[in-house]
């Protein structure tokens, strides 16, 4: 990974902004939380409520006053070019579809690109209490000593037959296997010790940025599904502990 171009004291600034960013995203997640939400569709099987919108303008307004340097870029919305210079990534909410019917299996992310290298996250999860933009992860040696989790596959079309052959294989191998609706719960789970190791069945930037600024620095091995360095321009992301990464990019390369 590059060095970063930020000096100590604006990594800290740019951290802070992404706290308060996240704080008010998360009151309008608590404000909503069971109401009846109207759903608009995004594409089949997927959809958007007024909270993702409220959420996702609350975070670029915080953002624009505390870093009006940044660039920004949403899950809804969309927003600046990612592969050159300094980018908010945001997920306001992830996990829409849990929230919407009363799970709490859900969050706020909030990542920081530097020319396409995520540098930076911050995830909070409101509704269990847990927020980190760091962590330590807790290593295994072995799959069957692992809890591991997939991201949801139903965008996949013909292709989730893979997946879900992995889906099986990791029912048989892993200590435990998680699949709970939400990247921002699998990547904060992964820096915090709760899992080994993650597969998501895609690579939106929304979904992996802040995660995977957070995970690496938590001491996990963030790639793509064949063992490489993830990128932007990977085709889906892939992280775990030292100690399984390898047994699982075994079983993760037809995907």
């Amino acid at each position: 990974m590059p060095p970063r171009r930020s000096s100590p004291a604006a990594v800290e600034r740019e951290r802070a902004a992404a706290h308060a960013a996240v704080d008010d995203a998360v009151a309008i997640l608590r404000g909503h939380r069971g109401e009846r939400l109207t759903r608009t569709a995004k594409a089949a099987k997927d959809f958007l409520t007024q909270v993702d919108l409220d959420a996702e303008a609350a975070l670029q307004a915080s953002l624009a006053r505390s870093t009006p340097d940044i660039a920004f870029y949403g899950e809804e919305g969309g927003g600046a070019d990612l592969d050159r210079g300094r980018v908010w990534v945001v997920d306001p909410l992830d996990g829409t579809i849990n929230y919407a019917t009363g799970s709490p299996l859900c969050g706020v992310m909030v990542g920081l690109l530097e020319d396409g290298v995520p540098v930076l996250g911050v995830i909070d999860l409101p509704f269990l209490g847990v927020r980190v933009d760091g962590g330590e992860i807790a290593d295994v040696g072995a799959l069957d000593e692992a809890v591991v989790a997939v991201g949801d596959a139903f965008h996949r079309g013909g292709s989730i037959d893979a997946f879900l052959a992995l889906g099986s294989e990791l029912h048989r191998r892993a200590l435990r296997f998680r699949c709970v609706g939400a990247a921002s719960v699998l990547w904060a789970w992964l820096a915090t010790g709760v899992i080994q190791g993650l597969v998501l069945a895609h690579n939106n930037p929304y979904d992996v940025v802040a995660g995977h600024a957070i995970a690496r620095a938590a001491g996990a091995v963030v790639t793509d599904y064949s063992g490489a360095p993830l990128t932007l321009g990977s085709r889906g992301a892939l992280a775990a502990v030292p100690g399984v990464h390898a047994q699982l990019v075994e079983l993760a390369r037809d995907l």
